[in-house]
């Protein structure tokens, strides 16, 4: 049993596990224990605000790099009474920062680049070189260098032109511009070399590609600076430029954004000419199955009876797992055969559970004995398979336990970043202890994060060790009350907001994603508002969504909205939650009334919410169990309708 503050977790150990003799505690030792834990609190809250006050000063200090010996003195005696605190080390480590300087530059001295630097040693080398050799025409001219300091100029200049060709940018740093003009002058900038960098610069995207110029070669970069702005100037590219390396490489970079300029629906979809580019460049065999994979992906739902064909054809030849996947994906929405195309995946693919599954409806002599196999796991496809069969999901998640002794100072102080708000701080250092553990610690370490309710740190370690079965830890109860409170007169189950919950942030309340959706379900802003408008609740900006409280308001709100348009079932709500309610019901007027439930979860054809759908009907199901729902229900009757 894990308490959330390490004081009360002694307490709790010292008045539960006295070992041995037993003891009873009389009234007066319970209360000096009470009046001590109450004092111990105090006293971490008092050093907590002068943790506070001592880091602000030393910050200044910083950012004056300056440290005032009457400041010192006042640091000296705040430090001497935060010596038990936990996060004292951080500020010792800061004092001797600020202390040494190597923090900021000196005054009147700037922060040099990684390039700059080397640079400036460039520059010094060519400079010392110089001085012995004292190059003039004359000299040279007479063979007069001697011959080992020739050799080391000539390696000094090798390596500057190496700097020059792999850095990401055209104008070198002032300090080598010296280097750089006597390297120009030997005439080694020559003009392969300068096609070597644009090569380099396209391939990396860089946008100073543009600043490139020699006038050696101006016809050639004017036509590399148009195929980087515009992809589908590959076209006229390839057709013009003649084979060499540098276009050949080229054209092999480009094609794949080249390939999504392509208009999905095209009338008249024709791969020949690309194939020509890779005869006339010779990319060979292996780059002519990236480029058809690449094709096939881009234009994959053309509805052109000769590409459809081609298309089909060439999945066979390719026997690429991605391809063939979808292709399967469509024959189950088309209800068309799938045993060719479950036969085309490589053995990887066919063990995982979801290939598992479909190859078991279309092998009836052997489909109890693999779906029984199947059963015994974990996920979506093994409760799909013990439907199948008619019998109960069951998975038997495994037990683990080890002493977490050794590590009170280091979970004091993550406790303690977290009580400061320093959430970032807090879960780097809780990556960093789970990473230093064994497994069984490190399950036994998810399990404590959600005592003590750091519910986003449980779920990281989890993911840290890879503990995918323990359904315990990686499924923490988190916000109950308030999941139960928010629920109170809806139609939602507890455990199905909870997965969402869960699928949505892992219980991080500061998630953001790409789209900008935030919190603990996360909930766009636009959809906050709305939905508050709609239910008639308060809404005050995108601050409420970090708020556990307000995000669980807001977002199971929501939930109820969408189970009012498709009533207990839960494929489709959470389907409209991830994707949005108009896709949901493009997929549905696509199945046409034809599918079973596992071929339109199947058939979902956006990945990302395909895999939603799935965890959250395998978490909810979890969830029932974790939660002590008497009679878990892996799918309603409203879900088991065809679609």
């Amino acid at each position: 049993m894990f308490k959330k503050s390490l004081i009360a977790s002694i307490l709790f150990s010292s008045l539960a596990f006295a070992n041995p003799p037993a003891k009873m505690w009389t009234e007066a030792e319970v209360q000096a224990q009470l009046t001590q834990q109450k004092q111990a609190s105090q006293k971490l809250e008092a050093q907590r605000q002068l943790f506070v006050k001592a880091e602000a000063l030393l910050n200044t200090a910083n950012s004056q790099n300056r440290l005032p010996e009457a400041t010192e003195k006042l640091l000296g005696r705040m430090m001497s009474q935060l010596e038990t605190y936990p996060l004292y080390g951080d500020l010792q480590a800061l004092l001797t920062k600020v202390k040494s300087g190597l923090d900021k530059p000196k005054a009147g001295q700037t922060k040099l680049s990684p390039s700059e630097a080397q640079c400036q040693s460039f520059a010094q080398s060519f400079q010392e070189l110089a001085e012995k050799l004292q190059p003039n025409p004359e000299a040279e001219q007479a063979g007069a260098l001697p011959p080992t300091k020739s050799l080391e100029m000539d390696s000094l200049l090798d390596q500057f032109g190496l700097f020059w060709l792999n850095s990401n940018e055209v104008q070198v740093p002032e300090a080598c511009q010296g280097i750089e003009a006597y390297w120009r002058d030997q005439g080694l900038k020559t003009e392969g070399l300068v096609k070597d960098k644009a090569v380099k610069l396209f391939t990396k995207s860089a946008k100073n590609l543009a600043d490139l110029n020699d006038e050696r070669i101006q016809a050639w970069l004017d036509e590399v600076k148009k195929l980087a702005k515009n992809p589908a100037y590959l076209q006229e590219f390839a057709q013009n430029q003649p084979l060499d390396g540098w276009n050949k490489a080229l054209v092999e970079g480009a094609f794949s954004a080249f390939v999504r300029t392509l208009k999905e629906q095209d009338t008249n979809p024709d791969f020949s000419p690309y194939q020509a580019w890779i005869s006339k460049f010779e990319l060979g065999p292996k780059v002519e199955r990236a480029w058809k994979i690449a094709y096939l992906n881009r234009l994959f739902d053309n509805e052109n009876p000769q590409f459809i064909a081609w298309r089909d054809e060439q999945i066979g030849q390719l026997k690429a797992d991605n391809l063939t996947e979808r292709r399967i994906r469509m024959a189950l929405w088309q209800k068309t055969d799938l045993q060719g195309w479950l036969d085309l995946l490589s053995d990887e693919a066919k063990n995982k559970l979801e290939w598992r599954y479909w190859l078991a409806k279309t092998h009836p002599t052997d489909k109890e004995k693999l779906l029984t196999a199947l059963s015994q796991e974990r996920g979506f496809y093994p409760m799909l398979a013990a439907q199948a069969l008619g019998n109960p999901y069951q998975f038997k998640a495994p037990q683990v336990s080890a002493s977490l002794d050794g590590l009170e100072t280091k979970l004091a102080q993550i406790e303690e970043y977290r009580a400061l708000k320093r959430f970032s701080t807090a879960k780097s250092k809780w990556i960093e202890l789970v990473k230093a553990q064994g497994f069984e610690r490190q399950v036994v370490l998810a399990d404590y994060a959600n005592q003590a309710g750091w519910f986003d740190l449980g779920v990281e370690a989890t993911i840290q060790a890879k503990a995918w079965d323990y359904i315990d830890q990686r499924l923490p109860k988190a916000y109950l009350d308030w999941f139960a409170l928010h629920l109170a007169d809806t139609n939602i189950k507890q455990s199905f907001a909870m997965a969402i919950a869960r699928q949505e942030s892992a219980w991080n309340p500061l998630a953001r994603s790409h789209a900008n959706a935030m919190g603990l379900m996360q909930m766009l802003p636009t959809t906050a508002k709305e939905t508050a408008q709609n239910s008639g609740l308060l809404y005050r900006g995108e601050q409420d969504l970090f708020e556990p409280f307000n995000n669980i308001m807001l977002g199971t709100a929501h939930l109820n909205e969408l189970n009012a348009k498709y009533p207990n079932n839960r494929i489709l709500v959470a389907s409209a939650y991830n994707a949005g309610a108009s896709r949901a019901d493009r997929w549905l007027q696509r199945a046409g009334g034809r599918l079973a439930m596992d071929e339109f979860i199947a058939s979902i054809p956006f990945l990302e919410t395909r895999g939603y759908v799935q965890n959250v009907l395998a978490y909810d199901y979890y969830y029932q169990i974790i939660l002590g729902e008497p009679a878990p229900v892996m799918f309603t009757p409203e879900e088991l309708r065809t679609y």
